[in-house]
C-alpha cells in the first residue's frame, strides 16, 4: 500500500522513499542523473563514445518528451528527500517490449543506494500501477551484460521471456523479463 507521495506504509522504513514526478523544467537535473548512472552502471559494456560523447542536448529533448507523454510516468527517486536515482515506466517505448504492455523503460539507482530495497519498492511501485489498471504482468529491459541488475531482476521473481543477444556492441543485448502483478 502507498500514501500519495508514493511511500510505502507496509513496512517500517528508516529512510523516507519518494516517486516524485519529474517537472518538464527540472529534465536538465534527470539528464546530469541519466550520465551519472550511465557512468556508473555502463562504463565497462557500452562503447567509451556512448559515455564520453554523451549528447546533454538530445537527451534533455528526449526526456522533455517523456514528461509529457501521459503514457508515461517519469519520477524521481528520493530517498530523505535526495535524489537517488530515476524511474520510466508505462507504455513499451522498446521494439523489444511486447505490444501495448506495461514496462519499466528505465529504471536507474545510484551505486550508493542501491541494495538498499529502493529497487524492490520501484517494482512494487509499478505493480501497484498494473493493479489499477487491471494488468497481470510487466516488462523489463535489461543489458544481458549488467550482472548486479540481471540478479536483482532474477531475485525479485522476474523470468526471462526474451533474449536478444551476441551483437559486437555488447550494449545492444538485451533480455526481457516479465514480472506478475
Amino acid at each position: 500500500m502507498m500514501d500519495h507521495n508514493g511511500d510505502f506504509k507496509k513496512r517500517e522504513r528508516k529512510e523516507s522513499v519518494t516517486f516524485r514526478p519529474v517537472l518538464p523544467d527540472e529534465v536538465p537535473e534527470i539528464v546530469k542523473m541519466r550520465l551519472q548512472t550511465r557512468i556508473e552502471t555502463y562504463s565497462e559494456i557500452y562503447p567509451r563514445e556512448w559515455i564520453e560523447e554523451f549528447d546533454v542536448a538530445a537527451s534533455e529533448e528526449r526526456f522533455r518528451k517523456i514528461a509529457v507523454d501521459p503514457d508515461q510516468r517519469l519520477c524521481f527517486i528520493e530517498v530523505n528527500g535526495a535524489c537517488a536515482g530515476h524511474l520510466c515506466f508505462g507504455r513499451e517505448m522498446e521494439k523489444t517490449m511486447p505490444k501495448n504492455s506495461v514496462c519499466i523503460n528505465m529504471l536507474y539507482l545510484l551505486g550508493e543506494y542501491q541494495r538498499r530495497g529502493i529497487g524492490t519498492l520501484a517494482m512494487e511501485y509499478v505493480r501497484e500501477f498494473c493493479r489499477a489498471l487491471g494488468r497481470g504482468s510487466f516488462y523489463n529491459g535489461c543489458n544481458m551484460h549488467n550482472e548486479k541488475a540481471m540478479r536483482f531482476y532474477r531475485a525479485i521473481g522476474g523470468n526471462i521471456v526474451a533474449e536478444f543477444g551476441g551483437h559486437e556492441n555488447r550494449a545492444l543485448d538485451q533480455a526481457v523479463f516479465e514480472h506478475f502483478v
